[in-house]
């Protein structure tokens, strides 16, 4: 079925979830998809002021890149995220990150007039904790200015399936649900908050060590660079630059085609503090300049979710 007409159904259950979390009272494997800073989430609107924020969300993600078998097709993954993500602050100075995402992945191989459908796994992703320490903190209370560096910390978990098998052979690497590793990263950030106006930048690394069928995803940089606008105090609007580069993945030590490279995003967003603590977002990345290793293509993403800060 085309993704497209799939979406509909899932934003519909997406829907029903956040109602359901609202009455309650909120990774990816290609090594150059997913851009920006692992924790970016913590800078969001209602992580901010609060001690304990939940969140719910559903990304959804187009790739492309040459079939490394016959590179007169194209792999094309389709692939849609459900994350549930905590934030929690038990200090003023310290955030601590729990996601726990469910993946879906569809992969077809097209070309020749031929569509056909490679793989289609869905499952447990690799669940990633973090933690971010402000190191530093300047206030002027005289012009209402805020300012912060801080450092980040953390690591992607190989709770997802790596060995997703398809009539009893094993599907490509990148349908798996999981990388079959550990995804360590550190980052810094830093945040200038002064009335209306938040800005924030970040720079961070993150590398895979090689699985158990000896294939390891490029070690990648990440950076965002965010400003953020409230016009009230229930809505807020954001607009930013993601990027990432990402060395080539290999496969028993030997570099794989059509992986790798550099992509620049723009990322606008919008928030709305529905009620309460409750905010409902919507977040897309789209690809300006593409900079890849042979044949590949990342198409716009979308995110669209609830936080809810408890305390």
């Amino acid at each position: 079925m085309d993704p497209s007409r799939r979406a509909a159904p899932r934003l519909l259950t997406l829907a029903a979830g956040i109602a359901a979390l609202a009455a309650a009272s909120p990774a990816l494997a290609c090594s150059v998809c997913g851009c920006g800073d692992p924790l970016l989430g913590s800078s969001d609107p209602a992580a901010i002021t609060g001690r304990l924020r939940l969140q719910l969300d559903a990304e959804y993600l187009r790739v492309d890149a040459a079939n490394e078998a016959d590179p007169a097709l194209t792999d094309e993954l389709t692939q849609w995220s459900y994350r549930v993500n905590a934030v929690w602050r038990p200090a003023d100075a310290l955030a601590l990150t729990l996601t726990v995402p469910l993946v879906e992945k569809d992969m077809r191989m097209v070309g020749g007039g031929m569509s056909m459908r490679a793989s289609d796994a869905t499952g447990l992703g690799d669940v990633e904790v973090a933690a971010r320490w402000t190191a530093w903190r300047g206030v002027n209370l005289g012009v209402g200015r805020v300012q912060e560096l801080a450092v980040s910390g953390g690591a992607s978990t190989p709770t997802g399936e790596n060995d997703a098998r398809s009539e009893g052979a094993r599907i490509d690497e990148h349908g798996q649900p999981g990388t079959g590793g550990w995804g360590p990263f550190a980052g810094v950030h830093y945040r200038l908050e002064q009335g209306k106006w938040l800005a924030f930048a970040s720079l961070s690394g993150r590398a895979h060590p090689e699985n158990a069928h000896g294939y390891r995803y490029g070690a990648a940089a990440l950076w965002s660079v965010h400003g953020q606008y409230f016009p009230t105090r229930r809505v807020v609007l954001d607009l930013g630059v993601d990027g990432r580069t990402a060395a080539a993945d290999t496969a028993s030590g030997a570099a794989v085609p059509s992986t790798g490279g550099t992509v620049l995003s723009l990322s606008p967003g919008v928030y709305g503090n529905v009620v309460g603590g409750a905010w409902l977002f919507l977040r897309g990345q789209i690809p300006f300049h593409e900079r890849f290793r042979g044949v590949q293509d990342q198409l716009p993403s979308i995110v669209v979710g609830l936080q809810y800060q408890l305390i």
